[in-house]
């Protein structure tokens, strides 16, 4: 994504919250934006797609924190585990994603309740998948209800620490408590072979593989206008820019390489007028990187 792109982004994401999604109306944001409704067409099919493009983004930036975390850790440490959840509740938080979450509820836009489906069964599959890093083989059968049980107890802790409700939850520590329940709950599940809907319900599940929207030339050229348009780099900086072009540059990559220099390429440009550039650009290498594996 270009600039204008990402200004557009951030414009209707603040409208979207501020206004409600359903009354605001594109030429709300073309006004805000101070940009052209062709100019909006070029970028977005519709409303909607504008709303996607936002909570892909989170889901997107979710993803790629959670992949560094694993980086060079255990994967069968449980804190670990309950940091890489806890990610994503806090990036919502933070980036005040639930009122939009809602909006897509409430909403009955099927088109729009399809697309956060599809984000809602990957997140079971990688839950299971986690989970059987933690718990070993033998609780695959079980996993998918693990993972629903556990990702079920979220949303209803949640539910009820609204602010009309009850103080609101620390995320992390949350999650923290419902890994030990779920340790609690596998060890007589594994034991009594007892599951209710068993690993065949991730069969049916039709989720479609994302292909490369991205090549390494465009990344580099993105990393160049970057470098150029950032001011007082460090002499840090300027090597992680180095690396990163020269590593998008290798056959094969080196994954685990290229994760560990983003996260500190990305963290130095914290509390920064390029922060959120910074990051954009950091999802769209990992996302290279995951769909080059």
């Amino acid at each position: 994504m270009k600039d204008r792109k990402r200004h557009v982004l951030r414009v209707a994401q603040r409208l979207f919250i501020e206004q409600g999604f359903p009354a605001t109306s594109i030429q709300h944001i073309l006004d805000e934006a101070n940009i052209s409704k062709g100019t909006f067409y070029n970028y977005f099919k519709s409303k909607d797609d504008c709303l996607k493009a936002i909570l892909q983004k989170s889901y997107e930036e979710a993803v790629m924190l959670r992949s560094e975390l694993l980086t060079e850790q255990n994967k069968k440490n449980p804190a670990i585990f309950a940091e890489q959840v806890a990610l994503r509740l806090v990036i919502n938080r933070e980036d005040n994603l639930l009122p939009l979450y809602e909006a897509v509820f409430y909403s009955g836009n099927r088109e729009l309740m399809s697309f956060l489906e599809e984000h809602f069964k990957e997140e079971l599959l990688w839950i299971a998948e986690r989970l059987i890093d933690l718990h070993g083989e033998e609780i695959r059968p079980y996993a998918p209800d693990l993972s629903i049980m556990f990702t079920g107890m979220i949303q209803q802790y949640l539910n009820f620490s609204r602010p009309h409700n009850y103080e609101v939850i620390d995320a992390r520590a949350l999650v923290s408590y419902l890994v030990n329940i779920i340790d609690y709950i596998a060890t007589p599940m594994v034991r009594d072979e007892y599951a209710f809907v068993g690993s065949s319900i991730f069969q049916r599940f039709d989720i479609p593989t994302s292909e490369v929207t991205v090549t390494s030339e465009e990344l580099i050229e993105e990393l160049e206008q970057f470098q150029q348009e950032c001011l007082d780099l460090s002499k840090m900086q300027l090597e992680y820019f180095s690396f990163l072009i020269e590593e998008l540059q290798r056959t094969p990559l080196r994954p685990t390489l290229l994760n560990t220099i983003l996260r500190e390429f990305r963290a130095s440009f914290m509390n920064t007028r390029w922060e959120s550039e910074a990051k954009v650009l950091s999802t769209m290498i990992w996302k290279y990187i995951a769909q080059e594996k």
